[in-house]
């Protein structure tokens, strides 16, 4: 707000000025006021109040009309001598919203008149220039599979708020888990002002696992990077439960189908439980019986699987859930499917005998033979999924462990150390 103190002296009706230029009446003839001072610098789109406090000779204030007109950089008429708002205090003021271009905006405000000898005019010109902040935000795409297509999207926001083109069209640089730049020098496209987007069609084959997404946009001549970490699977699951094939407790038995969707076969981990809530997941503690197993699946193929669990000890209403995920993945496929436990009257037991499906939940001790390699825990001299099916049947059992090779770190525990050094351990 300007707050420059100007104070007017009316002496038989003519302004006399006291400060920096000022203008005199004398023998008859005119000299009006030309009040200079600095410019003021205020932000584009901002609204603004322009004033003077003006006062009599007697330094009383004064409320005669005073007016203001406002000019473009470029000399257009934006306000033309409209009527100043003012008070009991001498303030004349005029509330302006100031336009989105830059530049030097000739301002005057005028009191009194030629004709009476009284004229006034105040230079209250003022520079508009916009702040250098900017706002860059590059979509986060999260996860997808292979043939599909990654999304980026850059928006360039100014000062204000206000979508703003950059310099020039920004540049993309697409990297897949292995390091090796599969897009080196993409050019992202203008779909609206400061809004651009760039498309990839990842190609069956691609390395699943974490991509990284570097887009570099100049704005004023300043170069913006931002960057996007998302993650592919290359063997996404699917998982259906065909049929509770037997509801008689304690046994229940499912067969479930879990498909390899991608591209590379794998290694599937997958858990299975049942609970007494559909809201309820596997794992926590609060299962009614679960178990775990891992199975290799080619690409594009799939397994069939019955699954049985005998921690049903009383007839109701239970969901049984199974859900999977490449070795390799952070991602799960599930399936939950909602069934009724029946009492052993009808001869149901034979059911027990899906339980045999449960894969991975009944482990044998190891071979007489001695292992030498670590996290070898049957003594096959490999390390693949089938150790890791004896890992997960010790986990976070309490010693002593039949298997005496699943402790590996011998830290009395079964736990993710000992799952860390198979990881490193598998395919040697």
């Amino acid at each position: 707000m300007y707050n420059k103190v100007v104070k007017i002296f009316f002496l038989k009706n003519k302004i006399v000025g006291v400060f920096l230029k000022c203008c005199f009446i004398l023998l008859g003839f005119f000299y009006f006021f030309n009040i200079a001072y600095a410019l003021e610098t205020y932000t584009p789109l901002e609204t603004i109040v322009i004033g003077e406090f003006i006062y009599n000779d007697d330094y009383t204030p004064t409320t005669d009309d005073c007016t203001i007109s406002i000019y473009s950089p470029a000399g257009a008429p934006l306000v033309n001598e409209a009527t100043m708002s003012d008070n009991a205090t001498g303030w004349h003021y005029y509330s302006y919203a100031t336009p989105a271009t830059e530049g030097k905006y000739p301002t005057f405000i005028t009191c009194g008149t030629l004709v009476g000898g009284d004229l006034l005019k105040l230079d209250k010109s003022f520079i508009l220039k916009a702040p250098k902040s900017w706002t860059v935000t590059l979509s986060d795409f999260a996860t997808t599979t292979v043939n599909t297509a990654y999304k980026a999207r850059l928006q360039v926001l100014n000062y204000a708020t206000v979508p703003t083109d950059a310099d020039a069209l920004p540049g993309v640089v697409i990297t897949d888990p292995a390091g090796t730049p599969q897009v080196p020098a993409g050019v992202m496209t203008k779909d609206s002002n400061g809004t651009y987007s760039y498309s990839y069609s990842i190609p069956g084959n691609a390395i699943g696992g974490v991509w990284e997404t570097e887009v570099s946009v100049i704005v004023d001549g300043e170069t913006i990077k931002r960057n996007d970490f998302w993650n592919l699977s290359s063997s996404p699951a699917d998982v259906q439960i065909i049929q509770i094939t037997d509801k008689v407790i304690p046994t229940i038995s499912a067969s479930v189908r879990i498909d390899n969707m991608g591209t590379q076969g794998s290694d599937f981990y997958y858990v299975y439980c049942i609970v007494s809530s559909e809201a309820n997941l596997c794992g926590g503690g609060d299962d009614i019986d679960s178990g775990s197993a891992t199975a290799y699946i080619n690409a594009g193929s799939f397994i069939n699987l019955s699954l049985g669990l005998d921690g049903v000890l009383a007839p109701g209403t239970y969901w049984f859930k199974v859900k999977a995920r490449a070795l390799a993945e952070t991602n799960w496929a599930a399936s939950t499917e909602q069934f009724v436990a029946e009492s052993q009257a009808g001869g149901g037991g034979g059911g027990g005998g899906g339980g045999g499906g449960g894969g991975g939940t009944v482990v044998p001790p190891p071979p007489a033979a001695t292992c030498t390699k670590r996290a070898d825990f049957n003594c096959d001299n490999k390390v693949n999924s089938i150790d890791f099916s004896i890992l997960l049947y010790y986990w976070k059992s309490q010693p002593p462990f039949k298997n005496i090779y699943v402790d590996i770190n011998e830290d009395s525990k079964v736990d993710s150390v000992d799952f860390s050094i198979l990881l490193y351990e598998w395919g040697k």
